[in-house]
């Protein structure tokens, strides 16, 4: 028999080659001493999952869940974390609500997602207790509860769960299910941007814009904005555009907010798409065109950015890139004033 040297179980001659596998392969997904080979990575996997560790099936589930290394296949990795999650694997029975939660490879069934996150909660798994505050947040398979969301995410939050830690944030952030305060807001914010979490990164940016829970510092705004665009996040992209196009904590350059409003809205951001629908419509560093305007603006609409709807409503009623429409024109009125956006303004904006 071999032992754990982690836990000092002892392990049978099967046992001990899987977690070597395993182990092997954790060394090539992570870049541990090694260079970054998701290929073998999953191949590692692979070895010890055909021995029956659990941990190995559920990695395996997710490099096809991310197509790393293997060929993404979500059903292929519905299979195994399943197959991990009956085994007792936590992270796969978690990861398993997910799968209900979406509904991309078995039916959608809230109510199933939410059960199951909320076992991973009883046993103070972090990612369930998150998501289990979010099905709370939204009466997702539970009652509506904006005191127990709060709760899940701060006992999520105690485990330095960066996603959870931003989501305390919008909850002092916005008075959910807490009084308003917008210096924990900003504490919040701050942890799990330490942490690497990108739209946590944007947030504590608009702490800085708009001096929220923070003294306001357009440097520091435009640093965390880089620093999540860096990461990826399309909404920061935005919001770095719109500090360009007002110069705030830059040189005033309307031209490099076009090109930064362009990258956020192909990727589909309705704030990208809204700012770059302004600056079409305008002509503000780029060619007046009313009809790419106009669509951008129908698109962030759709996706209830609502800054956008009394634009939107402005060009039907104007003719601004499409034909009149007076009846659409007070549609999107309504849903302006509804939202509080009877007038746009807004071009910074949170997740």
């Amino acid at each position: 028999m071999h032992k754990d040297k982690q836990n000092g179980e002892s392990l049978s001659p099967t046992d001990f080659l899987a977690k070597k596998y395993f182990d092997q392969a954790e060394k090539y997904f992570t870049g541990d001493g090694v260079a970054v080979d998701f290929a073998k990575a999953a191949s590692g996997y692979a070895q010890s999952a055909k021995l029956g560790y659990a941990p190995a099936i559920f990695s395996l589930g997710v490099c096809y869940i991310r197509g790393m290394g293997v060929k993404h296949d979500e059903h292929r990795a519905y299979e195994l974390i399943k197959q991990a999650a009956d085994m007792g694997n936590l992270d796969a029975q978690f990861t398993l609500g997910h799968f209900y939660f979406d509904g991309s490879v078995v039916e959608r069934d809230y109510d199933k997602a939410a059960k199951i996150f909320q076992a991973a909660a009883d046993k103070d798994h972090p990612g369930g207790l998150n998501d289990l505050g979010f099905c709370y947040q939204r009466g997702l398979g539970v009652e509506k509860d904006l005191e127990k969301a709060f709760e899940c995410f701060s006992r999520a939050a105690e485990s330095d769960f960066a996603a959870a830690q931003n989501n305390v944030g919008d909850c002092y952030n916005f008075g959910r299910g807490v009084k308003a305060d917008g210096e924990k807001a900003y504490l919040y914010y701050y942890r799990a941007a330490q942490n690497g979490y990108a739209i946590a990164q944007n947030n504590v940016g608009m702490c800085y814009l708009n001096g929220r829970g923070v003294k306001a510092d357009f440097e520091q705004a435009v640093r965390w904005f880089e620093e999540a665009g860096k990461l990826g996040n399309p909404v920061a992209v935005a919001n770095l555009g719109f500090c360009y196009e007002s110069g705030r904590g830059v040189e005033k350059n309307a031209e490099k907010a076009v090109q930064l409003y362009t990258i956020s809205a192909d990727a589909d951001s309705a704030p990208g798409q809204y700012n770059l629908a302004k600056a079409l419509r305008d002509g503000n560093g780029v060619k007046a065109d009313p009809e790419r305007a106009f669509s951008l603006f129908k698109r962030s609409a759709e996706q209830q950015f609502p800054v956008a709807y009394a634009d939107l409503a402005a060009c039907y009623e104007q003719g601004i890139g499409t034909k009149p429409d007076a009846e659409l024109a007070k549609k999107y009125h309504d849903l302006a004033q509804d939202a509080g956006y009877p007038a746009a303004s807004a071009t910074a904006s949170e997740e």
